[in-house]
């Protein structure tokens, strides 16, 4: 909102208006909007360096049936890649994520009339895994309210659209692709409630799952570089879990957080927490009386 009463303060002075210095420029031979480009940037989400050598050889794996791209890093920080044509690097994008060396790399398109600053790294596609659903509970509506806890905008698999609309239904494991924000932690999973028998924990597992910090479930730093509190569960027994570790991953062999032993971070991060309130407890005891 303008503050009309600085008006008169600048009634002698030059004033110029936004049209007075808005011009237009006439475009080279670039890409027409909504266009696909063949140059993508990256962003890699690590605190730690990564030599050239390294970004060069996981990638080089992972995008192995493409050839003639290039890459190279940019003074502002992020990772320039070219490819020979715009069906290469929307393979690429399509394929999302991808991981340097276990971090996080965001790949976004770079359209010729944006400035790198304008492309924004904050949000990711990833595949995400729900196994053991109860059929009892495989309708389409419970489907998109399970993929809806992880993101809002997600894409259930085309074939089981085609089945509810034929009448028939699958059952078990749901594999769908959401785009997560990266400011916000993945979703762990929930507990259904069942009448008559115990709730049923259903745990989400993401292909390609980063080096996630298990204490806030953010994908974009390590747990070593967090100085939050952990996210706990607490469960009926009083006990207390992790919410976040590597069941969270598709491949892991555990299927919730509910077991023992306890992920060795968190019980160091337990017995660190006890010793520093011990200490402050006995700090108190021996405070001199005025």
């Amino acid at each position: 909102m303008a503050d009309s009463t600085l008006t008169d303060l600048f009634d002698e002075s030059v004033q110029v208006s936004v049209d007075d210095i808005t011009c237009d420029l006439h475009p080279g031979k670039v890409d027409p909007p909504n266009e696909p480009c063949n140059i993508i940037l990256g962003k890699l989400f690590c605190h730690t360096r990564l030599g050239k050598k390294a970004i060069q050889g996981s990638l080089k794996n992972a995008w192995a049936s493409i050839s003639g791209w290039s890459w190279k890093e940019r003074e502002d920080g992020l990772l320039q890649f070219t490819f020979r044509t715009s069906f290469d690097a929307e393979n690429v994008l399509l394929r999302r994520p991808w991981l340097v060396c276990g971090y996080l790399l965001v790949l976004m398109p770079w359209p010729s009339w944006l400035t790198p600053e304008e492309v924004k790294f904050d949000h990711s596609p990833i595949w995400v895994w729900l196994k053991s659903i109860p059929p009892y509970y495989w309708n389409k509506t419970n489907l998109q309210e399970m993929a809806g806890k992880v993101s809002a905008v997600y894409e259930l698999p085309c074939h089981i659209e085609k089945n509810f609309e034929r009448g028939s239904f699958g059952m078990g494991t749901l594999r769908f692709r959401a785009t997560v924000e990266l400011s916000k932690p993945l979703f762990s999973g929930f507990f259904l409630r069942r009448t008559g028998i115990k709730d049923l924990w259903l745990q989400y597992q993401y292909e390609k799952l980063p080096r996630i910090c298990y204490k806030c479930g953010l994908m974009t730093h390590e747990q070593k570089f967090c100085f939050k509190t952990p996210a706990v569960i607490k469960d009926a027994k009083g006990e207390f879990f992790s919410m976040y570790e590597n069941w969270m991953a598709e491949d892991a062999m555990e299927r919730s957080p509910f077991h023992l032993p306890l992920p060795n971070w968190f019980s160091e991060w337990i017995v660190n927490q006890k010793a520093a309130k011990d200490e402050k407890s006995e700090a108190i005891t021996k405070e001199p009386e005025n």
